[in-house]
């Protein structure tokens, strides 16, 4: 999408530039998680749940085994997905029973169960799944399916980190931040959010790029950085990035100033059907921002942003001058704005 794309060791670079390599040594220890009570009952168990069948390690995948469950539900197979994992899943398989509770959480081949979704990510979390660690640790977390623990949601978060997975750092960098002192939150969040953008994840380099365009207490504005972070983003297809970046390429902030691209970026994000960037094309349709000026197509472009119930006062303005006529071309090219560009 862009002409610069950047490696995640050049982000990992920059990281410990800015907080010394002894920072990347931070997670490697993570506190025991407390012993289970006897007889106690996991997140999302019920005294009604069905035992656990004994663990039957002859029915697990191996490394480098065909996952025939997961193709499956890739391909939208639900049913025969849900069939094969749920096998593996009472006979301990981790991976399958992360698999159980996607199927559940989304309602794929049954209606959606969130409460048997969270008992099954709860024991492949258990069992040392860093996907169901980070999910079942988003959920306790927040208390999102009525079982809120927080000491608990941050610990298996945290198992997440340690195991590497991207995603996970974005949360626990949230984490971090609402416990850091005021004053050193964005320090914090951003030393978190850094590792996650080095390793990839979309939503770290999107976070870390907001606050080096604000700059904090220790580290001075940097638009060339939060730029370069910006455009990792949204080549990981983060709108919230698209959107950021097109602005920065409007300004010529931290970079070249390309009014063409950031027009070309807002259209294909508006195609997507985000009001926020609809209205955004659409002032620059009225503007002539990367394009020529056509209030039509300005017009056009707010009317769906409309009707999603986004306004804006600006806009609303230009819409009340229209002629009638120009209001019956933008309502003939309002059909057809959601097509590919």
């Amino acid at each position: 999408m862009f002409n610069r794309l950047y490696s995640a060791a050049a982000l990992l670079f920059y990281a410990v530039a800015l907080f010394g390599a002894g920072a990347a040594q931070a997670v490697n220890t993570v506190p025991p998680l407390p012993a289970a009570q006897p007889g106690a009952a996991m997140a999302g168990e019920s005294a009604a749940a069905p035992p656990e069948e004994p663990a039957d390690p002859a029915k697990w995948l191996k490394k480098g085994d065909y996952d025939f469950a997961y193709d499956a539900y890739r391909s939208g197979h639900f049913k025969t997905a849900f069939q094969n994992a749920m096998l593996r899943a009472q006979a301990g398989d981790i991976y399958a029973q992360t698999l159980i509770a996607m199927l559940y959480m989304e309602g794929r081949n049954t209606p959606p169960d969130p409460q048997k979704a969270l008992y099954w990510y709860g024991r492949a979390a258990k069992g040392g799944d860093p996907q169901a660690q980070l999910r079942y640790g988003i959920d306790l977390f927040n208390g999102l399916h009525g079982v809120k623990d927080q000491q608990q949601g941050e610990l298996y978060i945290r198992r997440a980190v340690i195991a590497g997975l991207p995603p996970a750092y974005f949360y626990y960098g949230q984490i971090m931040m609402d416990n850091a002192p005021a004053g050193e939150r964005a320090d914090t969040g951003l030393e978190w959010f850094l590792r996650g953008a080095a390793l990839g994840d979309s939503s770290s380099a999107y976070a870390a790029a907001r606050i080096l365009a604000e700059g904090t207490a220790k580290i001075a504005r940097n638009d060339e950085q939060a730029r370069l972070l910006l455009e990792t983003a949204a080549n990981n297809n983060s709108v919230a990035a698209q959107i950021e970046l097109a602005g920065f390429l409007v300004e010529g902030r931290g970079g070249d100033k390309n009014e063409a691209q950031a027009f070309d970026l807002m259209k294909i994000v508006a195609v997507a059907g985000v009001p926020p960037a609809q209205i955004t094309l659409a002032r620059y349709y009225q503007q002539g921002i990367g394009t020529k000026a056509d209030i039509v197509k300005a017009a056009a472009w707010y009317m769906a942003a409309r009707r999603a119930n986004y306004t804006s006062d600006d806009l609303e303005d230009m819409a009340a001058k229209l002629s009638p006529q120009q209001i019956q071309q933008a309502r003939r090219a309002a059909a057809h704005l959601l097509e590919a560009p």
